[in-house]
């Protein structure tokens, strides 16, 4: 893509803007335009001819959809590449750009190198992936993602259309730098747009100068001119008069509150009616407030911010929730697939490998297939552990239990770890007891007990050795595991929690967790003591 290509940066935040330019300009693209919504970038690209638009979602008068779906019916556009920003993470968005015909989907916030990376592979190109020494320096600050509009910048001047060309040396640009956060809730309520109602000039007059300099400031003089502005701009909080003819207050809220366009935007009646029936009338019609005129302005104000506030944040938490009910329903999917898609081909790899096992091989090539064997294996136990630690997570695990020789099951645990192990120089040392039952899953027993001694092993010194032991106790067994080394004390008040610090090179966090929910989803517990160059961890689960 020649550098010279033209390209317009559609976004309703000035800084977000601002800084794609930036990270453009690092590439070698310095033809940019801008526009703060898509009504505007449409209106620039009728009359100057873009090569590539990078936009947002989320936009008042025109969304970046809207722009995008108007490009692809547009015989100018519609092969032009359009880059989406948005915050919109859910897969039914995903589903809606593509089918609007987007070409690269950027989830805010993200970083400089990751927007490069997608920017540039639209076009074709592969980009680097080291950052260059003068961003590791000298990291811009984070960018903030406020709700309301600002105003676009001027278009950069005209230049000659874009033509193929051989790619130029790819630029390296740092990997954090995180861009498209959201400002914090003070910062954004500051930005919010308030319309005024009232079909008195004066008044409107009055008030807009008590707000224009903390709010963006919209008005109508009649509650028909109001439903037309809150159906067509982003509104964050109206101020309504009741007496206004022809609509008035009290009919106009009632038509807002019957959209679901502006149903959700807080109304504030502002009105010389103060009795008791007028209060409770607008507050029965859904608004926030009532306040009578003459209104005190700091109080006014107080009020204001206190709804747009609470608005902000109901907002917020809206947004949250619908994130959280999404990504439960992935997690869901994911836990689907797992089950049903990677079992099967890893299942195949086993036993492939094992089959080659029992052929006559080459030392290299029986070294190999153990490997496959070992790989396949290791893979089938962390998503077996993962659905299962996520059913204990939900209380929906239903354990198996069943009456089984412990003594036994750990003997066999201790040869399949020292098989893992055998070119490390830890001993395991286990002397198996006779006929010790014990109550519980035998299945999901060996999985706890196989993962406590291949954490004793990797955290064992050179030379170390890790001993078991069963021992008898009221109504249950104790499973003593005992290796060299100790447990750091930052990590020792946490050891069995979700995601607990670790030096464990690879460590995920789950492993001690997994062994905690493990034992007590079968009525056992499990404890560890560090200390004098030791470590110990006692397993106890329950015996008839």
């Amino acid at each position: 893509m020649d550098k010279s290509a033209s390209i317009l940066i559609v976004d309703d935040y000035l800084l977000i803007r601002t800084h794609v330019r930036q990270v453009l300009a690092e590439l070698g693209f310095l033809n940019v335009f801008q526009a703060d919504n898509g009504k505007t970038a449409q209106d620039l690209m009728r009359k100057q001819q873009v090569d590539i638009v990078v936009g947002d979602w989320g936009m008042p008068v025109m969304s970046g959809i809207d722009l995008l779906k108007w490009m692809r019916t547009d015989h100018r556009y519609a092969n032009t590449p359009f880059m989406m920003l948005t915050a919109e993470a859910n897969p039914q968005s995903v589903r809606t750009a593509l089918q609007a015909g987007v070409n690269a989907y950027m989830i805010k916030p993200f970083t400089v190198h990751s927007f490069a990376c997608k920017f540039m592979s639209m076009l074709g190109v592969q980009l680097e992936t080291a950052p260059s020494p003068f961003a590791r320096q000298n990291p811009p600050a984070p960018v903030p993602k406020p709700m309301s509009a600002a105003p676009a910048a001027a278009p950069a001047p005209s230049a000659a259309p874009a033509a193929p060309m051989p790619p130029a040396a790819p630029a390296l640009l740092p990997e954090s730098n995180v861009i498209g956060l959201d400002a914090p809730i003070g910062e954004r309520v500051k930005k919010s747009t308030v319309l005024i109602v009232d079909d008195i000039p004066t008044n409107i007059e009055v008030l807009a100068g008590v707000l224009k300099d903390e709010y963006s400031i919209k008005v109508a003089i009649s509650g028909k001119k109001a439903l037309e502005i809150a159906d067509a701009f982003h509104i964050d909080l109206i101020l309504l008069d009741i007496m206004m003819p022809v609509m008035d207050g009290f009919e106009t809220c009632r038509h807002l509150k019957a959209n679901p366009k502006t149903a959700h935007i807080p109304i504030i009646f502002l009105s010389a009616r103060d009795g008791t029936e007028d209060v409770v009338a607008g507050l029965r019609l859904g608004a926030v407030d009532y306040v009578s005129k003459p209104a005190d302005p700091t109080i006014l104000k107080a009020r204001l911010s206190a709804h747009l506030l609470l608005a902000t944040a109901m907002q917020d938490v809206k947004r949250q929730n619908e994130l959280l009910i999404e990504n439960a329903r992935l997690r869901e999917d994911v836990e689907r697939m797992t089950r049903h898609d990677l079992k099967s081909p890893i299942a195949v790899a086993l036993h492939g490998s094992q089959a080659l096992l029992c052929s006559p091989l080459t030392p290299n090539q029986r070294e190999q297939a153990h490997m496959i064997e070992t790989a396949a294996e290791n893979a089938l136990e962390m998503i077996n552990r993962t659905l299962d630690v996520y059913k204990m997570e939900q209380g929906s695990y239903q354990p198996a239990l069943q009456m089984f020789d412990l003594g036994e099951m750990l003997g066999k645990v201790c040869q399949q770890v020292r098989l893992t192990f055998d070119s490390s120089d830890i001993t395991v040392s286990f002397d198996p007891p006779q006929d010790v039952m014990c109550l519980g899953e035998p299945l999901l027993c060996y999985s706890l007990f196989n993962n406590v001694l291949k954490n004793a092993i990797e955290a064992s010194p050179p030379g170390g050795r890790v001993t078991v032991n069963i021992a008898p106790g009221y109504g249950n067994l104790h499973v003593m595991i005992d290796n060299a080394g100790e447990v750091p004390p930052a990590a020792r008040e946490r050891f069995f929690e979700k995601y607990a610090p670790s030096d464990k090179i690879g460590g995920n966090g789950l492993g001690t967790y997994s062994i905690r929910l493990m034992a007590e989803v079968q009525g056992g517990s499990v404890s560890m003591d560090t200390g004098h160059g030791r470590t110990r961890l006692t397993i106890t689960l329950p015996c008839p």
